[in-house]
This record gives structure tokens, sequence and C-alpha cells, in this order.
């Protein structure tokens, strides 16, 4: 009788502990983020990273453990889109806030590098550095060509302005193409192009950072979700207010940005306006503080 009172014992504890074990697996089921790895600048890889890797570690007292992928693969704007939608290769992503995605996907509506990508410098080719200086508008500049990326938020904003574009579908080419002059300029964001430049060096020798001019096209990073995690979207949305909250957001800007924000001198230079019609209200850039940036 006392075996068999004994092994009831043991039979409960074993059961409330299975139990235990498995409400606590429930609760801190681990969230998986899978990103596809950023191929046209360290910086801006790395910022990408930081930024959702921190928004992840902010949360876990609430959502639990987590575990970052990264997908080392090259996609298209379109590709991208559609691969967010069904979750299943990438289910978070950075990229320039705009109405189709806002459709598609679950928008984190916090501008993660507080419009820095509103503020484009100009790749040219040194031999036109004098045109280039001697430009003094908008409608002047619109004399030049502008290479994009089919797909891009900008290449569509430079259709809906008017604006002279030639288009390709590999970005890569994009600066093999600028170095044989089949058109005029590239506009990168401030902390991209030099990084992006830096890279590709020492096959693009007479390609440099026009010093003159700077375009301004109201634009904002959002973080964006597949709708297929809408337990990552809270998450991600939580922990990225938190990170504005704190200040840390901005630590981190800064941590990788502020050295490109103070090279391009943007209060030393022209600066062209360009409409956005997808740029949120709200989301308006401090835009006296970039400029006065040394």
């Amino acid at each position: 009788m006392k075996n068999f009172l004994k092994f009831q014992v043991a039979y409960l504890e074993t059961i409330t502990l299975l139990i235990f074990a498995l409400c606590s697996f429930k609760s801190y089921s681990v969230d998986i983020v899978k990103l596809q790895r950023q191929q046209m600048s360290e910086n801006k890889a790395a910022h990408n990273t930081e930024v959702i890797r921190r928004a992840l570690e902010i949360t876990e007292p609430e959502y639990g453990p987590f575990k970052l992928e990264k997908v080392n693969l090259t996609m298209s704007s379109a590709r991208m889109l559609k691969s967010l939608g069904s979750g299943k290769l990438i289910n978070t992503a950075i990229v320039p806030a705009n109405e189709l995605w806002d459709k598609h996907n679950i928008a984190i509506p916090v501008p993660v590098r507080e419009g820095l990508l509103s503020y484009r410098l100009l790749l040219v080719n040194k031999a036109d550095l004098a045109t280039f200086a001697g430009i003094n508008s908008l409608k002047e500049l619109n004399n030049l060509t502008a290479g994009l990326h089919k797909g891009w938020l900008t290449t569509e904003i430079y259709k809906l302005n008017n604006l002279k574009v030639m288009e390709t579908g590999h970005f890569e080419g994009l600066f093999l193409m600028l170095n044989r002059r089949r058109f005029d300029y590239i506009p990168r964001g401030v902390y991209e192009i030099y990084d992006e430049l830096k890279a590709r060096q020492s096959m693009l020798k007479d390609i440099v950072v026009e010093p003159t001019i700077a375009l301004y096209i109201p634009t904002s990073s959002y973080i964006y979700v597949s709708p297929a995690e809408k337990r990552l979207a809270k998450r991600m949305k939580s922990g990225v207010i938190k990170l504005l909250a704190n200040g840390e957001l901005k630590k981190i800007l800064n941590k990788y940005y502020a050295n490109d924000i103070s090279r391009a001198k943007l209060n030393g230079r022209k600066i062209f306006k360009i409409e956005n019609p997808s740029n949120n209200p709200r989301d308006q850039l401090n835009y006296i503080k970039l400029l006065d940036a040394d």
C-alpha cells in the first residue's frame, strides 16, 4: 500500500512538472525573425540588424526569446514585397514607407532612420562637376538624366514629378552605366552613397560624390512585418516605440550614420525639393537639425 501511494505521488509530481513545462513553452515560444541579408551597404545592413535585434531584446520580458535569421538572397523590390506577404522566406524588412507596402504588409509607423533617407546626394562623373556646380534649380537639373533601379520608390517619385530617368533592373549595372556616361547621375541617400562608392572605388575611379547639390524627397523608413506574423508585428511595434522613447533609436542612428551626415555638409548645399505624395505628413522631418549637422 505504501509503495502504491509513493507511486501515485511520484506520478502526480511528474504530470505537474510536464504541465508546467508545456505552459512555460507556450508562453515563451521563440519568435523567428527572417531578414534579407542587406548587400548594398555595410552600414545600412548593420543599422537594420541592430534596430530589429534591439526591438526584440527590449521586449523579451513580455514576449520571451527570439531567433534572428539572415536570408542570403538578392531580391527585387517586387519579389521582396511578395515574399514578405507570405512570410515563408522573409517576414520582416526595413524599407521606404509607401502605400503598396502598407496595403500588403503590417507597417510599424515609426521612422527608424528619422527621415534621413529624405536627403539624397548625387554620384556623378568627374568630367561633369562643372555642369552640376552651375545648376541652381530642380528645373535646370531636369536637363540631365538620373539613373535609377526599376521598382524603387524613388523611381516612381521621379516619374510622378516628370523628372528624366533611365531605369535598369540591375543594381550593380547602375554604377557601370554611370561610369560609361549612359546617364548623368545617381541619387543615393546620405547614409548610402559614401559606403557604396567606397566599395566600388577601384573600378569607378572617375565617379565622385557631387559637392554642391542635395535633393530633398520627404521619405520615412518603416519596419514592415508579414501579415502572417501578427504577434511578431505587435512585438516589433512595442519594441521600436520603447527604443524611440528611451532615446536608443537615435543613438543607433548616430552610431552608424553620424559620420555620413557630417561629411555631407547639407547646410552648404543647394537643396532642391521633390514632392513625394506617399510620405505621411505625421513623419515630417527635423529639417533644421540635419542641415545644422557639421
